[in-house]
């Protein structure tokens, strides 16, 4: 509902479930690309992301993902009431959902022709050569404030081996105020969300729908009036010390979430199980507040107590630089796989 739940679900039309069994939520907002992707009903998912709605479905079904950075993909909703707000249009992008980054490189050239409907699109190539760039990545383990699992930790390890072995340096240091850029963005987009969606999801929303937001409220207070505006304004500080940054390391390869992904409807678990979905992603909503495009893909299937299911993990890019994630995903794909045949052969046994 509203786009704005990392699982998808809604009293309309039921659950997505996903492919991998009940244990494990679909991710959302765009859970049926990922689903349907996985499955097999089609090679590309489209889905749009504000917060994490690619990169959520991606590391829920073990699909891969680009989310693209701040006006590569041209947006516009012709069917909406109104114009939307400024993060809205400064946070949310379009992009795809794939079994094989190689279909990322097939089809995001045609996603980012330029169409004038949105006014602050930027057209440039997609292809800005990325072939044979082995340029130096920064490693990011920890998620501030949150546990890792030792299965993320082997999901990162899994990757930076590939691209080590691939030629790249990979130095383990941690970007610039993550958890200050995250809380910012996810403060002033509910300060956003709040003003200008708030009556509608009350007035529309289920009651569901409105326990969760109720709870996003009370765990990222949402800035208002001058506070909003000041923090507004420092999002270009944010962005400027990244910046920095992503010119020595132009790639960064992080964690999505801390701990593999989470069960269905665990975001209507009160406090914690909203602090689990959400709050503990904060490699996935800082992103979209500084604009910056990154990757989602899966290194390995995990067994857990609760069932198999994939792990995935982050590359962050340098600014305009979507070939340059794709490129690599292709890298440590080509060391690690894809798990859509594995999934299959699950799915065969099942019916």
């Amino acid at each position: 509902e509203f786009s704005f739940r990392a699982d998808t679900d809604n009293e309309l039309y039921g659950r997505t479930n996903n492919p991998w069994g009940g244990h494990v939520s679909a991710g959302g907002s765009s859970g049926g690309a990922g689903a349907a992707v996985m499955s097999g009903m089609g090679a590309l998912g489209h889905g749009n992301d504000i917060g994490g709605s690619l990169r959520f479905p991606a590391a829920a079904n073990g699909a891969f993902t680009v989310k693209p950075g701040l006006g590569r993909v041209p947006a516009w909703n012709p069917s909406q009431n109104s114009e939307r707000g400024i993060l809205a249009q400064s946070m949310s992008v379009q992009g795809l959902l794939t079994r094989d980054p190689s279909d990322l490189d097939l089809a995001m050239p045609i996603l980012m022709k330029n169409d004038p409907v949105d006014p602050f699109h930027v057209p440039l190539p997609y292809d800005m050569g990325a072939r044979n760039n082995k340029c130096k990545v920064a490693l990011s383990r920890e998620t501030p404030g949150f546990e890792t699992h030792p299965e993320i930790y082997k999901g990162l390890d899994l990757a930076a081996d590939a691209l080590r072995d691939a030629g790249h340096e990979v130095v383990e240091v941690d970007p610039p105020l993550i958890l200050e850029t995250a809380m910012a963005g996810y403060r002033a987009l509910m300060g956003e969300v709040i003003e200008l969606l708030g009556p509608d999801i009350r007035k529309l929303g289920s009651s569901e729908i409105n326990r969760i937001f109720d709870e996003y409220f009370k765990q990222f207070k949402p800035y208002t009036g001058t506070d909003l505006l000041k923090i507004l304004a420092k999002r270009s500080y944010y962005a400027r010390e990244w910046s920095i940054f992503l010119t020595k390391y132009p790639l960064i390869l992080s964690p999505f979430l801390p701990q593999p992904f989470f069960k269905p409807g665990r975001d209507l678990e009160g406090q914690e199980g909203v602090r689990e979905v959400l709050g503990s992603a904060l490699w996935s909503y800082s992103i979209n507040f500084l604009g910056l495009p990154a990757g989602c893909f899966p290194t390995h299937l995990a067994q857990l107590e609760q069932g198999a299911q994939t792990i995935n993990v982050q590359l962050i890019g340098q600014r305009w630089r979507e070939d340059l994630i794709v490129q690599s995903m292709k890298t440590i794909r080509n060391r690690l796989g894809t798990f859509s045949n594995e999934l299959w052969s699950i799915m065969e046994k099942n019916n």
